[in-house]
């Protein structure tokens, strides 16, 4: 029987404020283009993983080179290089890649987004995923509350949402709910733990409320999440995979992460974990 050892649980260095000076940057650089809204194909028909070469590398390595331009300094910096895979990828320098994307012209041409939690679902269901038991993806952020786990990013997300729920579709009902936030967009703030600040991209990001995610205090047995990414309460029980969840009343800002056991945990405490196996699956995408 394979241990699980959680990810949160795996020694790392933590980067502090201070330790590097993120470049100044320009406000109207800093801005985000948010006409242009995005369509997020539940299927696919395939994925491929962010590295240095390969048929994608001259986007890739452009959308390296964008990110840094942006978050040098900060926890959502990349590292350069020439071949193999990007390694050592997580939920803050996802959000990078994202805002990333959706300022730069050119690469938004290519319609190329890190997946969904459902694309990842159906991916793997369809075995059109590239070996999921070689690296750990963070795919989501989700917002249990604003007291527990990372308090200073759920604050600052919460209040981005509460600024953009007309253009998410939330009710304001749906607002006091637990919620995926799917497709984050990051911006440079050093008073973050990180150096980076979560946010709503309208058009980009989508959020939604999960009955899953009531369900803490004990973990579900299950197949495949295909309710956006996750089971119904209906699917629980029975499959081969394990969801994990959290447990305890301040839960906070959390990370919904694929193991290499192909395991679903929804109790992912670092948003900057530097565990070296962490990967981002790209799938195309289309506008409308």
């Amino acid at each position: 029987m394979t241990k699980i050892i959680p990810r949160d649980l795996i020694k790392h260095l933590e980067w502090k404020p201070g330790q590097a000076t993120a470049p100044i940057v320009n406000p109207a650089v800093q801005s985000i283009n948010t006409s242009q809204g995005v369509n997020f194909p539940d299927s696919p028909p395939e994925s491929f993983l962010m590295s240095y070469d390969g048929p994608h590398a001259d986007y890739f390595q452009e959308l390296i080179s964008k990110v840094n331009e942006r978050f040098g300094g900060t926890r959502a910096e990349i590292p350069t290089g020439t071949s193999g895979e990007v390694q050592n990828m997580y939920a803050i320098k996802r959000m990078a890649l994202v805002s990333a994307i959706v300022n730069n012209p050119s690469l938004q041409g290519q319609e190329f987004y890190p997946i969904t939690p459902m694309q990842d679902e159906f991916l793997l269901k369809a075995s059109k995923l590239p070996d999921p038991s070689k690296y750990w993806e963070d795919l989501a952020l989700l917002l249990y509350d604003t007291n527990g786990n990372n308090p200073k990013e759920a604050q600052a997300l919460k209040e981005s949402i509460v600024q953009h729920r007309i253009d998410l579709g939330l009710s304001r009902n749906d607002l006091e709910k637990r919620l995926i936030i799917v497709g984050a967009g990051g911006e440079v703030d050093l008073s973050m733990p990180h150096g980076v600040k979560p946010i709503i991209i309208p058009g980009i990001t989508q959020v939604y409320a999960h009955e899953i995610l009531n369900r803490i205090g004990e973990n579900h047995k299950f197949e495949y999440g295909l309710d956006r990414g996750l089971p119904t309460f209906s699917e629980i029980g029975n499959g081969t995979r394990t969801l994990y969840m959290p447990s305890g009343d301040d839960i906070g800002l959390r990370v919904l992460y694929r193991s290499r056991d192909l395991y679903l945990f929804a109790w992912g405490r670092d948003l900057a974990s530097s565990y070296g196996n962490g990967r981002v699956n790209f799938a195309r995408s289309a506008s409308p």
